[in-house]
Order: C-alpha cells, then sequence, then structure tokens
C-alpha cells in the first residue's frame, strides 16, 4: 500500500522535527518540540548564555513563501515584545535565519492552562476567579492601549500560576 497524504504530512514534519531538535536560533538552543499549530510550531529551548530556559515559535516551512503570513508572523513578534506587563509572556528576541527559518523566542511560563485546570477541578469559586479573570482583563486592556489585538483569547492560551495563595494568569500566543 502507497502511503497517504496525511502520512507524507506526519513524516514531513516529524523530519521538520528531527532537522530543528538541537538546532540554535539566535542565542536560543531548541530542545524538545511542545506544541504545533497551524502557524507554527513551539519548542522548549535553552539560552545557554543567561541560563535560562525559553520557548521558540517557529513559523511552519510551508508557510515561510507566504508573504502575508510571514509578515504577520513577524507582526505578531514586533507588537508582542512592545506588551510589558506582568500578566503576559515576554518576548526575549525574534529572528530570521539565512536558511528562512523564521522565530520569536519568549519566557517560558511554568504553570497550568486555564482549560487543564477547569477539566481537573470544575468551576472555580467565585472568590478565585473573578480576581483571576480581573487579571486577565487588565492584560487585555493594556494591550489594547497599546493598539495590540490578540484575537485568541482563550482558556488554553492562559496559563495559571500559583504565587502566595493567589491565582496569577500568564497571557500565552
Amino acid at each position: 500500500t502507497s502511503p497517504t497524504t496525511t502520512d507524507r504530512s506526519y513524516s514531513a514534519r516529524l523530519v521538520e522535527r528531527d532537522e530543528l531538535t538541537g538546532k540554535t536560533l539566535g542565542e536560543f538552543v531548541l530542545r524538545q518540540r511542545i506544541g504545533e499549530g497551524g502557524f507554527g510550531a513551539v519548542y522548549r529551548a535553552e539560552q545557554p548564555l543567561l541560563g535560562r530556559e525559553a520557548v521558540v515559535k517557529i513559523l511552519h516551512r510551508r508557510l515561510r513563501s507566504n508573504d502575508t503570513s510571514l509578515q504577520r508572523f513577524l507582526r505578531e513578534a514586533r507588537l508582542a515584545s512592545r506588551l510589558d506587563h506582568p500578566y503576559a509572556a515576554h518576548v526575549y528576541a525574534f529572528g530570521a535565519e539565512t536558511d528562512g527559518t523564521v522565530w520569536i523566542a519568549m519566557e517560558l511560563v511554568r504553570g497550568t492552562p486555564l482549560d487543564r485546570l477547569l477539566q481537573a477541578h470544575g468551576p472555580l469559586p467565585l472568590e478565585r476567579f473573578v480576581p483571576l479573570l480581573e487579571r486577565i482583563c487588565e492584560v487585555v486592556h493594556t494591550a489594547h492601549e497599546q493598539g495590540i489585538v490578540h484575537r485568541d483569547i482563550k482558556p488554553a492560551n492562559v496559563m495559571v500560576l500559583s504565587r502566595a495563595g493567589r491565582l496569577l494568569p500568564k497571557l500565552l500566543d
């Protein structure tokens, strides 16, 4: 039997993963693929010079030649790098390599995605939910003040951290 288009596509993604793991982009060394979406792949990375971990988002190879996708990715990097708020994941750097790889390096946020938190524990009590929602609204409002529209606010894009007994959000993506 011959492989299906889906099988070939999956195989191509595996090869791309193998090619990128261990690669250095700017000051960041890609360690492990941790996610993938329609726009790009996300890797856990290390910034050896500072001894910190990061997340690196890479535009899919098939979208690099699409000028609209490329410009959207670079616009996302520029806009996200301007958003300086404690409840937003920080952008460390972004760049384009000579081989065409386009990337954004961001803060690695350690916490639990809000969607998983809700699946595991059910609805949050109001006394915990309201302050969390207020903080999410605060970062979204700050973004809007800077002319930034998130376009994909959902529980999976909110990482929840627990600090000093309080739930704190970090808006991702």
